[in-house]
């Protein structure tokens, strides 16, 4: 600003537009104060009515111009800068007051000339947000059960559209708003807006998936310490896909949360790696705060050298490695099945059962009508060892009705001669007394195997459990080794099977070395020969494989597990422990730990009724108890320990949603759908609490619309 009759910064309202202004000191320029008002307890306040013309060089009141009021400031304008007081005389004045009060009045939208053309838009902009509220509701219910959205065609009517079609028209059904605009605007090809093409519920799906993924790393980000969990497997168009799973503690609970699927990493360590970390980095997170991984027992994955979880520790060192524990179980039971030639023959036999029976419909009707129980043959598989216990339940079950459905066929004239040769022989290896005991004895193993296992996959078991569980697997083994129990299963045997002997396998006779005699010679029956060299065989592997999977979850016990027992353990023994797991994780917890536990100990004392059981309920008992102040790093070392994942079964269920959503069907899906509409599936519970309006609002401002939503 240079002076009153030069060129001047325009002020509107009290506020300036960018324009360049020099203020000068002289009290008869133009002061940008002018536009400012004094209260008398020195607040400010912007002189909005006031207005400055670039052309008469002077301040106009606009309130007063536009409605009428005949003073100078109004009609001809006023430039006595020397003067400003004159201002204040007349925003005191009555006439003043009102004009300003009516333009307020004006200001509102009952009192705008505009009014219809306001009604009309909102009305417009009601009704597309009525529209895209229910594509919304029908994108959440169909994405969350993984179905999918698209058919052959997007015509209304058609008996190919496809299911979110399928969707809108069932709705409308009941419902006159859609059905009016469906009627309208359904079926309106391209460039023609309706919100109900593949474009839009596309975009509503990323916008989605964007959200949730927000919400997770959020999440992570809040919780501080994380683990990973990583699996792979082919999709139905032969792409590997690295499913990624985050686990960390959300108000007490550990949750496993999935972020995606990555395809074709390759099957090296150090190309996984790459992957994973590049992901962690892309998510915003600090690999220094991941505190546990979890695997399969694949060298790749679990190498301690050179395979992925010895790569993450040279970069996060205290991530400690903790196998799948169902893996591992699951393991142990192939190691033993494969221990004997009986136990091999034993679990080939009972596929082969099913094999028969299951290849022809005549043969597996002519078992059906002579089994009385619900339960059928069962199949093996080769990664789920409850599919062993289920084969091997349904055989001891079916028993009666398979042997009498076998000497049907056997004896059947109608049957060809290669099938009746098939059933007489699964009959003879059926009948012998060595089967009998071995299904009884698996039926009773894989029993506690199979709800060991069911719990090991649960998401709030800690590793604690986890090494709790192995040992009463394995004390529970120990004692069927004895004498007494392996006469039990005999007897059960003998009144299953009605076989009184065993089998005798003909004897092989060796040639003797010229300085040795047959006298000493010592030939066992084939009842101890099978007790030694199948049972025995079978329960001693069972037991030294459990203990030598074990020891990789008590090496990462032995840091936390003092935790667990607080209230037994003595002060001398709680500060080592304490000391040492401070040592450990020293950006972690202070020095004093030792200390905060012998308090917390006491407290624990004091609370002798609801005494926490696992290290779960003891992080539950300090945030229900609210005393995280009190005892800020037995929360934070509980925390850590609760982040360590038992097993990897979160990625195993990816690869489920993975088959549902990437079927035959939809081979070709590429990736970035594929991670939209996986964890839109995948996380429902948290799909289910997304608000419809901020998907809409998101909706409306990621690019230019048609319509105003």
């Amino acid at each position: 600003m240079t002076s009153a009759a030069g060129t001047v910064t325009m002020v509107t309202m009290g506020k300036m537009h960018g324009l360049r202004y020099t203020v000068y000191l002289k009290p008869w320029y133009l002061s940008i104060s002018l536009f400012q008002r004094t209260l008398l307890n020195g607040e400010l306040g912007n002189r909005e009515y006031l207005s400055y013309s670039v052309t008469t060089g002077s301040v106009y009141c606009v309130p007063c111009r536009l409605f009428g009021n005949q003073v100078p400031i109004a009609q001809e304008g006023w430039s006595d800068w020397k003067h400003p007081e004159r201002v204040t005389d007349h925003e005191n004045t009555n006439d003043h007051k009102n004009c300003v009060l009516t333009m307020i009045e004006r200001n509102r939208k009952q009192g705008k000339i505009d009014d219809e053309l306001i009604a009309s838009l909102e009305f417009e902009k009601k009704y597309w947000r009525n529209v895209l509220t229910r594509v919304v509701a029908i994108i959440v219910s169909l994405t969350s059960r993984g179905l999918p959205m698209r058919g052959h065609n997007e015509c209304f009517g058609s008996l190919h559209n496809g299911n979110f079609m399928r969707e809108l028209e069932l709705i409308a059904q009941f419902d006159p708003f859609l059905s009016k605009h469906i009627a309208q605007y359904g079926n309106s090809g391209r460039g023609k807006v309706s919100y109900l093409s593949s474009t839009t519920y596309y975009e509503v799906i990323h916008i989605m998936k964007n959200k949730i993924m927000k919400t997770i790393i959020n999440e992570v980000i809040d919780a501080k310490y994380f683990s990973i969990v990583v699996d792979s497997t082919p999709d139905i168009s032969h792409t590997d896909q690295l499913s990624l799973i985050y686990r960390y503690v959300l108000n007490g609970t550990p949750v496993e949360r999935f972020i995606q699927f990555i395809p074709n990493t390759g099957h090296k360590s150090k190309e996984i790696a790459d992957t994973v970390l590049n992901a962690v980095h892309e998510h915003g997170l600090d690999i220094k705060n991941c505190r546990g991984q979890s695997y399969d027992n694949a060298s790749n994955m679990s190498g301690k050298y050179s395979g992925l979880q010895a790569r993450i520790k040279e970069v996060s060192p205290l991530a400690e490695y903790a196998p799948c524990s169902a893996h591992s179980l699951n393991l142990v039971g192939e190691c033993a099945a494969d221990s004997s030639q009986e136990s091999t023959a034993f679990f080939c036999l009972m596929q082969n059962i099913y094999v028969f029976f299951s290849s022809s419909t005549s043969r597996w009707a002519t078992f059906i009508s002579h089994t009385s129980t619900n339960v059928t043959l069962k199949r093996k598989s080769d990664t789920r060892w409850s599919a062993r216990y289920d084969m091997c339940f349904s055989l001891l079950k079916n028993w009666d009705s398979i042997i009498t459905s076998l000497i049907n066929i056997r004896d059947s004239a109608s049957e060809k001669a290669i099938t009746k040769n098939e059933a007489k022989g699964l009959y003879l290896h059926l009948i012998k007394l060595e089967t009998a005991i071995l299904v009884l004895f698996w039926s009773d193993v894989l029993e506690r195997f199979n709800l060991i296992n069911k719990k090991l996959q649960s998401i709030s078991i800690d590793l604690i459990t986890v090494s709790n569980l192995y040992s009463s697997l394995i004390n529970y083994v120990k004692q069927l080794r004895s004498t007494n129990m392996f006469e039990q299963y005999e007897k059960k045997a003998l009144l299953l099977s009605n076989v009184k002997e065993y089998d005798e396998s003909r004897k092989k006779k060796r040639k003797l070395a010229h300085d040795e005699t047959s006298k000493n010679k010592i030939f066992q029956d084939s009842r101890t020969k099978f007790r030694v060299n199948t049972y025995i065989e079978i329960v001693d592997r069972l037991t030294s494989v459990l203990e030598r999977r074990k020891i990789a979850y008590d090496e990462i016990n032995n840091n936390f597990g003092f935790l667990f027992n607080l209230t037994k353990s003595s002060s001398v023994e709680l500060i080592n422990c304490a000391n040492y797991l401070h040592k450990k994780y020293t950006n972690d917890l202070p020095s004093s730990f030792a200390n905060e536990c012998l308090h917390f100990k006491g407290y624990l004392i004091s609370k002798s009724k609801t005494e926490p059981m696992t290290i779960l309920e003891m992080q539950q008992f300090i945030i229900e108890n609210k005393v995280q102040e009190v005892f800020p790093y037995i929360e934070i070392a509980t925390r850590m320990f609760l982040s360590i994942p038992a097993s990897n079964c979160s990625a195993e269920r990816s690869f489920s949603a993975l088959k549902r959503i990437k079927n035959y069907l939809r081979s070709k899906l590429n990736e970035e759908l594929l991670n939209d509409y996986a964890i839109l599936h995948i996380e429902a519970e948290l799909v289910k609490n997304i608000e419809f309006d901020e998907v809409i609002d998101k909706f409306a401002s990621t690019k230019a619309r048609k319509k105003l939503i």
